[in-house]
């Protein structure tokens, strides 16, 4: 059979058709085929978990047991007012600070207070109290009823300080007794005291705190006892 040239362009059309759609197929698979890899590759990057903080907490000193209060031969009790503690700046927030310059101060990333110390030590020198014999409660407000003592607490700081390889946790606060009753200034006191710890990290930092909030409970609770001791609050009408 002879072919002739028309029928031959026809042939010529149809291969370059032929070869086109095999081409245009071959690049949707090979894009299909990227996507899908694309799409695998996404799914399989590695997904950075949420950073858990651990939360350290001040507790109060139960161990500190100091003797009663007594009065004509009689249990003394005493109602207390404890202010909530005011902090310096910085040292308001939940976080660890730690110091690693003298104009630095930073907060730890992966650890905190569970609440603000000033909340922390304001709640641990409260609960102390409570545990003493002549404490008959300790308020926040005393307009309900007279407080023998109002007690007020500055928290000025609470920090790890790092030199080297050297770390220390300093503790810095002070409170004044108010004689509510008399408008007064009963007493003052002041504590600044540091721990030196082995490791530094939050851990460590914590256990100081600790010991350093231990200290200062037992001075605070000690002094307390001393004014309320004194003949001037000791009420002779509890003397049946």
């Amino acid at each position: 059979m002879m072919v002739t040239p028309a029928d031959n362009w026809k042939t010529e059309k149809d291969i370059r058709m032929h070869h086109s759609l095999i081409t245009r197929g071959r690049i949707g698979r090979m894009a299909g085929i990227g996507l899908l890899a694309a799409i695998t590759a996404s799914c399989s990057l590695p997904i950075t978990p949420p950073i858990v903080q651990n939360a350290y907490r001040l507790n109060p000193l139960g161990t500190l047991h100091t003797p009663a209060i007594e009065a004509h031969g009689k249990p003394m009790v005493f109602l207390i007012q404890m202010r909530s503690m005011l902090a310096d700046n910085g040292f308001n927030t939940s976080g660890m600070m730690y110091s690693s310059q003298a104009q630095q101060l930073r907060p730890y990333r992966d650890s905190r207070w569970l609440a603000p110390p000033a909340d922390l030590l304001t709640d641990a020198i409260t609960q102390t109290l409570i545990q003493q014999p002549w404490v008959q409660g300790v308020v926040s407000n005393s307009s309900g009823a007279p407080a023998a003592l109002s007690m007020s607490c500055h928290l000025s700081r609470l920090e790890h300080d790092i030199v080297d390889t050297t770390g220390h946790v300093r503790l810095v606060m002070n409170c004044l007794w108010l004689d509510s009753a008399a408008h007064s200034v009963r007493a003052s006191w002041h504590f600044d005291e540091s721990v030196a710890i082995d490791q530094n990290d939050a851990a460590h930092f914590a256990a100081a705190s600790q010991k350093l909030t231990d200290r200062a409970i037992t001075g605070i609770v000690q002094q307390t006892r001393q004014l309320l001791s004194q003949p001037a609050l000791v009420r002779p009408d509890i003397d049946g």
